[in-house]
């Protein structure tokens, strides 16, 4: 560093003229009585993204304050310092680059402060409880346990023993029918699978709210018909109600993700999120990318990668369009693809992944949606969720043997995009579970799953199946010999969870049978 504890104390800080003005905002809305405490707030705040933010240059700015009344003196200036020059890519910083960086901390932290103050609808408690989740701090009573610093926070702490659907009863032993999510040796994954009207969703429901009540995980769900904020269990609750989560429906309401975030930035960390890109968008019906087509798209994707913080989709775009002019290439189809995923703003990158998925989220995909932008965003969302869960240490492990529980992510309607070998979904049933990770995949016929490879379903701790008209064949090759869907009755479902020799049929919801004397 080229400056000293003196120089910073003595220098002036400011931000933007219009971040001023909501640093002041902010000074009332939470009933702070000088300026720096918001500044801090927000300083701070802009520090938990991994991404650098955008140097302010040319501003109207806003009133200074002196480096010891922002900062402090003493240890609490160099614990400051230490955090802002950690997150900078350049080690030899001058007092004046300093003071330009913190001015652009200082802005996008308000900027992300004033967003989660919307979305709390200005409660305090929840805009806090925010800030907390934000910062992987220990909510008061809520059970967490927190690993070592960046490690992730483990939300559960012992067996999860979850109830399949309202009822849980073996037809055959009326004895409750239960999963351990957890347990040793087991896995946490799910599918549940029906048709239209069985109760699949219900039953879905129904192991979330228990699953949620013994453990306060967040939820990232995927709606494709878009009624998971209504009472589509019949039980009288929601699902966005339960878990507290925020429903998205991009391009109406952008996902505030900063879904192509990188770890560091180096050039393997480059080549290496370029390549997840290009795998996802490959999934994209209109896409077709021949050879020349991947390399060129990957080339474009690692320019856009190198080049902005953080990088959107209409970087990639503007890059590709660049590479295809110097080489004198007409537009095709992964350039029309590009155009129409950037027609509109799918993602808004204002929380970086360890931010976005310690919250609840339901994101809505209905029809009306272009369908190139509902496979793109869960392609490029489940791929930030397996990066970021990747990144972490494994999850702790309880005295019974348990695995510590981080995250659940549900997929609605899953057969609209199972069959398509998404990378993300595979890795994340494959490689999650030492993570924190769980993945419940709702959807109408086992021969939905026939796309994927065959140790796909073998890697699932449950599968439930409601009835459907697949072919007893296909039903049979998941649950074992004998599982005839088309004969369930109502509210019924063969269950079969990893390690039983065979499906048993469970009475999910509906009424119970009398018990026998």
């Amino acid at each position: 560093m080229s400056f000293s504890l003196i120089e910073v104390a003595a220098a002036n800080f400011r931000t933007d003229a219009s971040s001023d003005a909501l640093n002041t905002v902010f000074m009332r809305r939470l009933g702070m009585g000088k300026r720096y405490l918001p500044a801090r707030l927000a300083i701070s705040r802009s520090l938990a993204v991994p991404a650098a933010p955008e140097v302010l240059e040319d501003r109207d700015w806003g009133k200074a304050i002196k480096g010891d009344t922002l900062f402090g003196t003493g240890t609490t200036l160099s614990v400051w310092l230490a955090l802002i020059v950690q997150r900078e890519r350049q080690a030899d910083l001058d007092t004046r680059q300093l003071v330009a960086r913190v001015a652009a901390h200082w802005r996008r932290g308000l900027q992300l402060l004033d967003r989660e103050w919307e979305q709390s609808e200005g409660d305090v408690a929840r805009f806090v409880k925010g800030l907390v989740a934000a910062a992987e701090l220990p909510a008061s009573g809520s059970g967490r346990t927190i690993g070592p610093a960046g490690a992730g926070a483990s939300l559960s702490s012992g067996r999860i023993d979850v109830p399949i659907g309202e009822i849980a009863e073996d037809t055959a032993t009326g004895e409750k029918a239960v999963w351990p999510l957890n347990g040793p040796g087991g896995s946490p994954h799910s599918a549940i699978i029906g048709g239209v009207g069985s109760g699949k969703t219900r039953t879905a429901v129904a192991m979330l709210r228990s699953i949620r009540k013994q453990a306060e995980v967040p939820l990232l769900a995927f709606d494709f018909k878009g009624d998971l904020g209504t009472d589509v269990s019949g039980g009288g609750y929601r699902i966005d109600e339960l878990f507290g989560a925020e429903t998205l429906e991009p391009p109406r309401a952008p996902i505030p993700l900063d879904v192509l975030s990188l770890r560091s930035g180096d050039k393997i960390d480059i080549a290496e999120a370029a390549g997840r890109f290009r795998e996802s968008f490959s999934r994209l019906k209109g896409s077709r990318l021949g050879d020349r087509q991947r390399t060129d798209l990957h080339q474009a994707a690692s320019r856009a990668l190198a080049r902005e913080r953080p990088c959107e989709l209409q970087h990639i775009r503007d890059a590709l369009l660049h590479l295809y002019a110097e080489q004198d290439m007409q537009a095709d189809g992964a350039v029309a693809t590009m155009q129409e995923i950037c027609r509109f703003p799918l993602f808004e990158p204002a929380l970086d992944p360890a931010a976005f998925f310690q919250q609840s989220w339901v994101i809505k995909l209905p029809p009306n949606v272009a369908e190139d932008s509902r496979t793109i965003v869960v392609n490029l969302v489940l791929d930030a969720l397996d990066h970021y869960l990747n990144s972490l240490t494994d999850s702790a492990t309880a005295a019974d043997g348990s695995r510590g529980l981080r995250i659940l992510c549900m997929v609605d309607e899953a057969h609209r995009v199972l069959g398509s070998k998404l990378p993300a979904l595979s890795n994340l049933i494959r490689m999650s579970r030492s993570k924190g990770g769980a993945v419940m995949l709702i959807s109408q016929s086992p021969d939905d799953f026939s796309g994927e490879d065959d140790e796909f379903l073998s890697e699932m701790g449950l599968v439930a199946a409601f009835a459907t008209n697949a072919p007893p064949r296909n039903a049979a090759r998941i649950l074992g010999k004998g599982a005839n869907l088309n004969m369930l009755k109502t509210g019924e479902c063969f269950a079969k969870r990893r390690g039983d020799r065979a499906a048993k049929t469970i009475k999910a919801w509906g009424q119970a049978e009398p018990a026998v004397r």
